[in-house]
C-alpha cells in the first residue's frame, strides 16, 4: 500500500483507571492486531541480534498512525514530543531491576527536556510470568480486586508492588513527574522475566515536555 493511499484506522479501546497516585491507567486493546505485527516486523529487520530497536514516529505510515494515536491519547500533546518507539524483546535469562524512565536535572540538557509520561505496550507474550511491577505502588486487594484480568491478585500477591499481566495489544499509560514536574519515585518499575524458553516483546512511548529531534 502506498504511503498517500493508507488511512489511520480509528477503533474504539477502553481504560481503567488502576491508580491515582500516580495516575496509571490500563488501555485495552489499544494496537490492532496488523500494527502490532508492523511493529514486530520492523523490529526484526535487520536488527536480528538486537533486543532493542528504535522507530522513527515517521518511519512507516503506520508506525506515524500509531505515534499520532498516543499523542491524541494525551489531548494536547504533539507528535513531535514523542521518543522513537521503542521496542524490546525480554528473555528468561533477562531481569530488569527496578528503574524510572523520568531524567534527574542534572541530565536534562543531554536529553533535551523531561519525559513526563510513558505508555508501555505488549506487542507479544509467550510466557507465563513477565509481568510489569510497579515496585513501590502499593496493591490493595480491596481496590484492585476487580482487575484481576490484568493484574496478579492471588494469595501471594504483595502489599508493595502491582503486578500487571503480559497481555498483547494492551497498554499500561503514566505520569512520570508530580504535579510540580519532579520526578516521582512511585514510578519505578521492573520487568519480570518470563518462564525459560518464553519471551515477551513490549513497546516503549515516551513523551518529552519539549519537542524530541531526531534524525530524518
Amino acid at each position: 500500500m502506498s504511503k498517500s493511499a493508507y488511512k489511520c484506522t480509528d477503533h474504539r479501546y477502553k481504560t481503567r483507571i488502576i491508580s491515582r497516585t500516580p495516575l496509571i491507567i490500563y488501555i485495552d486493546k489499544f494496537l490492532l492486531d496488523y500494527e502490532i505485527q508492523h511493529l514486530i516486523e520492523l523490529a526484526e529487520t535487520g536488527h536480528q541480534t538486537s533486543s532493542t530497536v528504535d522507530l522513527e514516529c515517521h518511519k512507516t505510515p503506520v508506525v506515524k498512525c500509531i505515534a499520532q494515536r498516543f499523542a491524541r491519547f494525551q489531548a494536547n500533546i504533539r507528535v513531535e514530543h514523542i521518543e522513537p518507539l521503542r521496542v524490546v524483546k525480554y528473555t528468561s535469562d533477562q531481569k530488569y531491576e527496578p528503574y524510572v524512565d523520568w531524567f534527574l536535572e542534572t541530565d536534562l540538557e543531554k536529553y533535551g527536556s523531561q519525559r513526563v509520561a510513558t505508555f508501555f505496550t505488549y506487542l507479544y507474550a509467550n510466557c507465563s510470568h513477565g509481568e510489569t511491577e510497579f515496585v513501590n505502588v502499593r496493591f490493595n486487594k480491596f481496590l484492585h480486586g476487580k482487575f484481576c484480568d490484568i493484574l496478579v491478585c492471588n494469595e501471594d500477591s504483595r502489599e508493595l508492588g502491582i503486578q500487571f499481566r503480559p497481555i498483547a495489544g494492551n497498554t499500561i499509560f503514566w505520569y512520570n513527574v508530580d504535579e510540580q514536574g519532579q520526578g516521582d519515585v512511585l514510578t519505578a518499575r521492573a520487568e519480570q522475566p518470563p518462564q525459560k524458553g518464553g519471551f515477551k516483546i513490549g513497546l516503549n512511548t515516551w513523551t518529552h515536555v519539549e519537542k524530541v529531534f531526531v534524525k530524518e
